[in-house]
């Protein structure tokens, strides 16, 4: 009778495609790629020290999930979104963290919950040493993923990642201002009051194991970072379809 381990085969390793693949989504989840951006095949090779062919399958693979854009000339972009499309993304990304949130509270780990609240206070010291830059957006990512991977699904997980490979590059309209761009004064103090309000209250939450207080923490986090995105980008619901440009 067969046994269980006759059904293995050896483990395959990572393929060049994959690790180009990596590479770019990391690129796109921390804001290091923006809306308009344009990505040049061969460049991407030359500096990944690979061939073309990984870099075409890695980005048609990005590009089947919306997260790149490729032209029917073959060019590469990372995609505009409209202000409907942006909404829509907000309410499911609302839905599925806030449920991520709610079950890191519940069953999370000890390790997990204090290395969440770790990151926390390492954004929060990002902010008042670097806000605007792309350690901040890097910050506040390692941050809501720490969460994410404490609710213990991995199916969650994979859905939360697609949605952060398009929400990204809008992120950096929040909290990843480029340097040497003006911004009204109280719009930065909202942007950095609604960051550092939600995480703390979601830190309070996860030191209590409240699921639903966690869910709106990180909800509200979401909904309000959306619509400073959309007020930057000047947008409203009568412009639904025009595009939000940086």
């Amino acid at each position: 009778m067969p046994q269980p381990l006759d059904q293995l085969r050896p483990a395959r390793r990572q393929t060049l495609s994959d690790q180009v693949h990596d590479t770019l989504s990391e690129m796109l989840l921390s804001g290091a790629l923006r809306p308009r951006d344009r990505l040049s095949l061969r460049d991407l090779a030359e500096r990944l020290e690979v061939s073309m062919m990984p870099v075409r399958e890695a980005v048609n693979r990005l590009a089947a999930s919306g997260a790149l854009e490729v032209s029917p000339k073959r060019a590469v972009m990372v995609p505009l979104m409209t202000a409907a499309e942006f909404a829509d993304l907000t309410m499911v990304r609302m839905l599925n963290e806030g449920q991520a949130a709610r079950l890191a509270a519940e069953r999370g780990s000890k390790t997990e919950i204090a290395g969440v609240i770790a990151l926390a206070e390492r954004f929060e010291e990002v902010l008042d040493s670097a806000y605007g830059s792309a350690a901040a957006v890097a910050a506040n990512k390692d941050l809501h993923f720490a969460l994410y991977r404490a609710a213990g699904s991995e199916a969650l997980m994979e859905v939360i990642t697609m949605l952060w490979l398009k929400a990204g590059p809008i992120i950096n309209f929040d909290i990843g201002v480029e340097a040497g761009v003006p911004l009204e004064e109280e719009m930065t103090r909202s942007r950095s009051h609604h960051s550092r309000e939600h995480h703390r209250m979601l830190c309070e939450a996860l030191r209590a194991r409240d699921g639903a207080a966690a869910a709106h923490a990180i909800s509200e986090d979401i909904r309000l970072a959306s619509n400073l995105i959309r007020a930057q980008a000047g947008l409203d619901t009568e412009h639904s379809r025009r595009r939000i440009i940086p």
